[in-house]
Parts: C-alpha cells; structure tokens; sequence
C-alpha cells in the first residue's frame, strides 16, 4: 500500500494542474476599452469599441454629469492569454442619455476622451 502513496500523489497534483489548466480558458475578467462615437440623435450615441482577444464586448453602465458621458465599454478577456490572431474585432454599440449630449465631452471608461466619427461604423476608427 505504501508503493502506491508516490504515484497517486503523482497522478492527483497532474489532475490538479490539468484541471486547473482547463478551467483558466473559461474564466474571464474585464478590461475597460477605448472608443470611438458618433450621434444617433440627440440623446443616443453610437460607440464602437476594438479588441482582438476578447470574447464579447458590452456597455457596463454610463455615468452622466453636468460636463461630460462616461461610457463605461468593456471587453470579457480570458485570465489566461490564448495565442489567436491579432486581427482588431469591432464591436458596435448604441447609448441612450438621460439628457441631450450637448456640448459635453465623452470619455471612455478609463477618463480618455472618445474618438468623434463624422460617420457611423463601420467608416468609424477605432482608437488602439
């Protein structure tokens, strides 16, 4: 009995790191993304935010003050980096404001000014 304590120790911290390994591709964190924006209308905007590794990008909420937007844009990326093409996946958006924009500034999640697109996507830049 005491022959098989080595290789059962062996075999259950190789399960661990094998499983641990294979947990790691689906847990996901956050990550705040630049963005470019354009007017709908008055209290709509469209954004467009790019990442390349990311699975899905989303709105988390939109903070409004007197003086500018805050989109909060953020993309879902994996814990552990997965090698995939570096291509730039864009992910096009709309925000309603509670009140017109104005001549206030928007700015993404991370306090950096937006981009302002004369056009729509996807004629519309994404900033890296």
């Amino acid at each position: 009995m005491k022959r098989l304590r080595g290789p059962v120790k062996v075999v259950v911290i190789v399960a661990v790191v094998v499983g641990l390994g294979y947990l790691s591709l689906y847990l996901r964190w956050p990550v705040e993304r630049p963005l470019a924006y354009w007017l709908v209308s008055d209290t709509r905007l469209g954004i467009v935010v790019g990442d390349a590794g990311s699975l899905s990008c989303d709105v988390a909420n939109v903070d409004e003050s007197p003086d500018a937007v805050v989109v909060h844009a953020r993309c879902w990326e994996r814990v552990v980096p997965v090698p995939q093409p570096a291509m730039l996946q864009a992910y096009p958006m709309e925000v309603t404001l509670q009140a017109p924009l104005g001549s206030r500034t928007v700015r993404d999640g991370s306090g950096n000014l937006g981009m302002v697109c004369s056009n729509p996507f996807p004629d519309c830049t994404i900033p890296g």
